[in-house]
């Protein structure tokens, strides 16, 4: 996001935000994954596992689209 305010304007980002976006998304499906991981651990019905498996589709999906945006930049 860009902020237009100039008096609190932060400094200039490194990174769009498109790429932001799919950094930050991929992050919270990884912490995702390391919880559910966690869970899954006293869940007899697998519900945390199968949820897992999900963010894993999801976080591969972020991270093909993330290398492909930084392939794109070069």
């Amino acid at each position: 996001m860009q902020d237009t305010d100039t008096t609190t304007s932060p400094a200039q980002s490194p990174v769009d935000d498109a790429t932001y976006d799919l950094l930050q998304a991929l992050t919270s499906k990884l912490e995702a994954i390391e919880a559910y991981q966690m869970y899954a651990e006293d869940d007899d019905e697998g519900i945390f596992e199968e949820l897992a498996q999900d963010e894993r589709r999801h976080a591969e999906r972020l991270y093909d689209a993330l290398r492909r945006r930084l392939g794109s930049a070069q």
